[in-house]
């Protein structure tokens, strides 16, 4: 038995972040949904299923009905069964969608949360379907907890479910990858999270996030598509990725060391986003159109100071093609540093000496005691803001770690002296800090440089 897997599907929605003279339609979730159907229908699957949030919250059921119901008409008609769950996006539009459409068209699993069974039989195999589907837009429990179901003798079980894995606290269905394991379901397929995942090991439940099948910006990076699941012997599954998307968010790392000036700078940038586009322009199924990409500008080179103005302009209107494909640049992040003789510039005690033994002491991972003083100071400052109470309803990243910070595996604040931040536990943070205090030491640096040219 053959399966189509994909969810977060969010008709309505299109990619967002690209060039204004880029057709609309051609990188729009409904678009995809098009791609989706026509794969179903190619791979002659015997089941979609559906892990939620087909509709986007925005957008919501008079722009979603007409594409998503030619969509279902059209596998229907050809015999597939079309399996849902409602995520937190349509929980109230899903339901009226069946209603509206006929129980013909698919079937909506778990309606007002409570957990509910659909069997499949096909050429003498046996699926059994386990769904539960939102009944409001925030749910702060976990609904495996009250999964029930009997364990049928005839037939695997498949686990549909849009949840929020391994991220307690959440209001989207908190669930945790061992009481989905501690389940007796043999594959779970959840919705929710927009990155595709396969998550497996020997003797482990494979439990699949199959992603959004239209990467819609850039926070959605890599490649993204659907996934055709093969039921084989017992209740072994076997699963297969199928780009679909025709647009693809990456970041692409430029590094520009020795470069003497801007013209160089240009061409390592061409270079580089060139070589990304050609190596994810073969690994694509035919229907990428355009990859977005996020440069991070790295390196010590002399024109530092002028890289950040000069690269957006040079990338406002850069684009690059290979065999149909086309790249533009979102956005530039110059992470570069002056080239200078740290060593050389620590003699003395004027304020550039100063800095400079502290850019080498970060640099070396070798604090001093001043320096360890200077960052146990930098780290207490960084957890009396996250302590702020203005800041206490927003989710960051790991271990408050603000974006763009190079965690570094936990080092310490010197020998023998262990930073505030891990000595509380929490080693990420103090790489946190610790990447700050390096970025502003190196920004202060290049100020008092400036200064003394300018003299």
């Amino acid at each position: 038995m053959k399966l189509l897997c994909t969810g977060d599907l969010h008709l309505g929605r299109r990619s967002s972040r690209l060039p204004s003279h880029l057709d609309g339609r051609t990188h729009s979730c409904a678009g995809c949904w098009d791609q989706v159907v026509a794969l179903a229908l190619e791979e002659s699957v015997d089941v979609v299923a559906l892990s939620g949030d087909l509709v986007d919250r925005d957008n919501r059921f008079y722009e979603a009905v007409g594409p998503l119901e030619s969509g279902l008409r059209r596998l229907a008609d050809a015999g597939i069964e079309i399996v849902a769950v409602a995520g937190n996006h349509d929980h109230d539009v899903l339901p009226r969608l069946v209603d509206a459409l006929g129980p013909e068209a698919f079937r909506l699993l778990g309606r007002g949360g409570v957990w509910e069974r659909a069997t499949v039989r096909r050429g003498g195999r046996v699926l059994h379907i386990d769904g539960w589907s939102f009944p409001e837009p925030y749910v702060a429990d976990s609904p495996v907890a009250a999964y029930a179901l009997p364990v049928p003798d005839d037939g695997p079980v498949l686990g549909l479910l849009h949840a929020d894995l391994d991220r307690p606290g959440s209001p989207y269905a908190p669930v945790s990858m061992v009481e989905l394991r501690a389940r007796p379901v043999d594959f779970w397929l959840l919705g929710h999270v927009h990155s595709p995942a396969l998550h497996e090991g020997r003797g482990l439940t494979p439990v699949l996030y199959p992603g959004s099948p239209q990467a819609m910006d850039p926070g959605e990076t890599g490649a993204h598509g659907v996934w055709i699941v093969e039921l084989a012997s017992g209740p072994t599954f076997g699963a297969r990725f199928v780009p679909l998307s025709t647009v693809r968010y990456d970041e692409v790392v430029v590094d520009v060391t020795g470069a003497e000036g801007t013209d160089e700078v240009d061409a390592r940038v061409v270079d580089a986003v060139r070589s990304h586009l050609a190596s994810v322009e073969g690994s694509d199924s035919g229907v990428l159109r355009c990859v977005s990409c996020r440069l991070r500008v790295v390196g010590a080179t002399p024109v530092h100071r002028r890289l950040a103005a000069h690269l957006e302009s040079f990338v406002r209107d850069l684009e690059l093609s290979v065999g149909g494909v086309t790249a533009q640049v979102e956005r530039v992040h110059v992470e570069t540093r002056p080239t200078r003789d740290l060593a050389g510039l620590a003699r003395g005690r004027d304020p550039v000496a100063v800095v400079a033994r502290l850019l080498g002491a970060l640099e070396a991972d070798a604090l001093g005691p001043e320096e360890a003083a200077l960052l146990r100071d930098a780290e207490r400052a960084a957890a009396e803001v996250r302590r702020a109470r203005a800041y206490a309803g927003l989710r960051v990243g790991p271990a408050g770690a603000s974006n763009g910070a190079r965690f570094r595996g936990g080092r310490g604040a010197g020998p023998g002296m262990p930073s505030t931040a891990e000595r509380s536990g929490d080693p990420a943070a103090a790489d946190a800090v610790r990447d700050a205090l390096e970025r502003q030491a190196t920004l202060l640096l290049d100020a008092l440089l400036a200064q003394k040219e300018d003299a």
